[in-house]
């Protein structure tokens, strides 16, 4: 009993660190409206799929 539930204490928590939210802050130098900030929080490729968006399209993102 204490073996199995030692097991699936590890696998709870194995869970709960992989879904953690992160998030990032980016910036933008624009010409006409100065220097734009966004910051954005997401969980697993959500988070991925933003930064890597945002990246794209000329932002300098770095992680919180």
């Amino acid at each position: 009993m204490k073996k199995t539930f030692t097991i699936l204490a590890a696998i709870v928590a194995v869970a709960t660190f992989t879904n953690c939210e992160r998030c990032a802050t980016c910036t933008f130098n624009d010409e006409t409206q100065g220097t734009l900030t966004e910051e954005f929080c997401n969980k697993g490729h959500q988070y991925d799929s933003a930064l890597e968006a945002y990246e794209d399209n000329g932002w300098s993102c770095s992680e919180d």
